[in-house]
């Protein structure tokens, strides 16, 4: 779908952009026009990506997380980070968008007052998406036309220009999310948990056999956050209503079955890159919180 065409569904007077992928010189920022098939850059398989997406997305298509399959109709606007993967697949009749692609140091506390973690939509392990009116999609798609025009430009400027629209688009983006999607940070106990929180999600993704996770246990976060663990539990049961080693075996389950599917590795090296001295261990583990063993999983979402 072109930008423009896009536009011109909704109001053809706001048609100005043109159509295509367009990068700045740093190669951190790219917006695309997912109606171009076989783009290099944006892959609409399941896999783990390497930038963090701001994508509006119109039609009937289906988003696969994980083990998730999510069927959507219409105006939806969608927001994935670097540690989950995902793909998106055609439904019915189709579906077209409009994408901003971006990696980490696009959007820094030094070059734009915020941090990227810090947005409710990027939080760690979370994906985000928001059904939109055709009101709204409109809205959305004029700020994006605003990022065509600007990085076809070769002002001095542009990267900052383009950072205040994509800043434009998460702070409006924000602002559907029901309330109870927003962190506080402003007591004790949500920051002990999302200190907790980042600490995990900075061990991830394992992109080698040779990557090992440092903190498993609850002691071990315990540690490095300076806290005693029964105090860390009591702070992050509060908030996120899971204990600390609840929490961390869902996130080694999920990192486990990304591995699994998306991985060549034997079940040694996985059992090893997430920190069990036995594949023995791996197993059990596994067989506990996910019903079946690795090998099972592998084999049946490799066929």
């Amino acid at each position: 779908m072109k930008v423009s065409d896009t536009t011109s569904s909704i109001d053809p007077a706001n048609s100005t952009a043109s159509s295509g992928t367009i990068w700045n010189e740093a190669d951190t920022f790219h917006i695309l026009d997912l109606s171009i098939t076989g783009n290099p850059i944006f892959s609409f398989e399941y896999s783990r990506k390497k930038f963090y997406t701001a994508t509006l997305l119109k039609g009937d298509y289906r988003l696969e997380f994980e083990d998730r399959n999510i069927t959507i109709s219409g105006n939806s606007l969608l927001f994935t980070t670097t540690k989950i993967p995902f793909g998106v697949h055609e439904a019915g009749l189709g579906y077209s968008g409009i994408s901003c692609v971006f990696k980490e140091e696009f959007l820094t506390k030094a070059n734009s007052g915020y941090r990227l973690l810090e947005f409710p939509i990027y939080k760690p392990g979370r994906q985000n998406i928001y059904s939109l009116t055709a009101e709204q999609a409109k809205h959305f798609i004029e700020i994006y036309n605003k990022m065509f025009d600007e990085a076809k430009n070769d002002s001095p400027f542009k990267d900052n220009l383009l950072r205040t629209y994509l800043l434009e688009i998460i702070f409006n983006a924000q602002k559907l999310a029901p309330s109870d999607s927003f962190v506080k940070t402003n007591n004790t106990t949500e920051v002990i948990a999302c200190s907790f929180i980042r600490l995990l999600e900075s061990q991830f993704p394992i992109e080698s056999p040779q990557d090992t996770i440092k903190f498993k246990t609850a002691k071990d976060f315990a540690d490095s956050l300076s806290l005693h663990p029964n105090y860390l539990n009591r702070q992050v049961k509060l908030s996120k209503g899971r204990t600390v080693s609840e929490i961390i075996a869902a996130r080694l389950l999920q990192e486990a079955k990304i591995l699994l599917k998306l991985t060549n590795w034997n079940i040694a090296e996985i059992a090893t890159a997430l920190g069990f001295e036995e594949p023995s261990h791996f197993n059990l583990f596994f067989k506990k919180h996910a019903g079946g063993s690795p090998t099972d999983y592998r084999k049946f979402h490799k066929e």
